[in-house]
């Protein structure tokens, strides 16, 4: 078996109300709120998640590929069936991400989203 390195570490309370959470990540702490509330929602914060890594993983293979990639921007959607009953499952029937690209041609923002999905 594999010798496992802890990559991140994460926390999440209670406040008292139903549906709200204080995360804690190293030294920061942000609010969030379960589907429909006032604060960012957690499903948010996860779609975030991926957003922020793609940016940080495409821009960085381009860097070492030489790529002039000058800006891009990343946005995650998720969808729910709205005739499927999963219970009292949180779960996403189909997940989008759309990269824009500025600064590369088809071709290169094209291999660099082939090699980010690789990844």
């Amino acid at each position: 078996m594999a010798e496992l390195k802890l990559a991140y570490e994460v926390r999440s309370y209670s406040t008292g109300t139903v549906g709200r959470a204080i995360c804690n990540v190293r030294n920061h702490a942000f609010v969030a709120d379960g589907s429909g509330g006032e604060m960012v929602g957690a499903g948010e914060l996860f779609l975030s998640g991926i957003a922020a890594c793609a940016v940080n993983m495409v821009e960085g293979i381009a860097r070492t590929e030489k790529i002039a990639l000058d800006w891009m921007d990343v946005s995650v959607a998720s969808y729910r069936d709205a005739d499927a009953d999963h219970g009292d499952l949180s779960l996403y029937d189909g997940i989008r991400v759309n990269f824009e690209m500025w600064g590369v041609d088809d071709d290169e923002a094209h291999r660099l989203v082939d090699t980010w999905k690789r990844r």
